[in-house]
């Protein structure tokens, strides 16, 4: 008899795609949290094993909390005791991977893979079975191009609703969340040719009042004690500022003087630096920055896959 096991440890690796410029598609991986019969060693070894697939598809590491997802699913076709002196176990096993819009429930591609592991324990048959999933395979190199290619067929039937809910959120002057949405469009799709000239200026509303806020935070830790430890604290907080914001001439200033406080009270040069222009960086990719941080300080995603299996 079949035994199923759904994959269960708590992760979401979530991670931006780009393969030869052409692909700018932020997918998660994603193993659902209800624990049973896998053990915790193999579940990290198929974390790993997922970022690998992914990577080799062009990937870096930058974003958490991806509206699209790549998760797993096991089912035990056969276990066996072989041999006598150690015996060992033989595991025979089916993995399916799912990869879909985790938000709305819908599932985009699928694909199974037959996975053989041998080992002295269960543990060590799950990893050896886990390692025969390869990057490299050409099923799985297609399974990942046709779960990509329905995430942009998504940004593209939903181009005009993303638009709009962006704008929402500017007028609520949550420009963080609405640039958020505006820099996961893929390159690659045609909806970014609608919205890559939204995108600069509400980068500039995203850090102007980045900036401000942080000015005044800074300026209270500074004004309540003016020892190392306010400055440390305030500098960092300063320290992360964009000098692109309008108000980064006042974030100066205020750096100065705690800088300058430092250097009496210690007498040697502080550590802590303001973030500098990069002039080689165009403003897409800096407001993309700011996306990713955003995504990064949101909470964990809760994810719908009910029905994928």
């Amino acid at each position: 008899m079949k035994k199923i096991i759904t994959i269960v440890f708590c992760f979401v690796a979530t991670i931006s795609v780009a393969q030869d410029n052409n692909y700018d598609i932020s997918l998660g991986a994603y193993i659902p949290a209800q624990a049973e019969g896998i053990p915790a060693s193999a579940k990290s070894m198929l974390n790993n094993k997922l970022g690998q697939i992914i990577t080799s598809n062009g990937i870096s590491d930058d974003v958490r909390n991806s509206r699209f997802i790549i998760t797993p699913n096991i089912t035990v076709l056969s276990k066996d005791v072989i041999g006598s002196a150690p015996t060992k176990i033989a595991l025979n096993l089916e993995m399916t991977l799912y990869i879909g819009d985790g938000i709305a429930g819908n599932l985009f591609s699928s694909e199974s893979f037959q996975l053989k592991g041998v080992g002295t324990n269960e543990t060590k048959a799950y990893m050896q079975a886990i390692k025969q999933l390869k990057p490299s395979n050409k099923k799985v190199a297609d399974f990942i191009a046709n779960g990509k290619a329905k995430i942009i067929d998504y940004y593209n039937t939903n181009c005009n609703q993303i638009m709009a809910e962006s704008k929402s959120l500017e007028n609520l002057n949550k420009f963080d969340e609405a640039l958020f949405l505006l820099v996961n469009v893929p390159v690659a799709s045609d909806c970014f040719n609608n919205v890559k000239n939204k995108i600069p200026s509400l980068y500039q509303k995203a850090i102007d009042e980045d900036c401000l806020t942080k000015y005044g935070e800074a300026q209270a830790i500074w004004a309540a004690n003016q020892d190392i430890n306010a400055a440390n604290e305030a500098g960092a907080i300063l320290a992360s500022v964009r000098p692109q914001a309008a108000c980064f001439k006042d974030v100066k200033n205020l750096f100065s003087k705690i800088e300058a406080r430092v250097k009496d009270l210690q007498d040697r040069d502080w550590k802590i630096q303001l973030m500098e222009i990069d002039l080689q960086k165009s403003a897409i990719q800096a407001a993309k920055e700011v996306g990713v941080a955003y995504g990064k300080n949101q909470p964990n995603t809760v994810y719908n896959i009910r029905g994928w299996y």
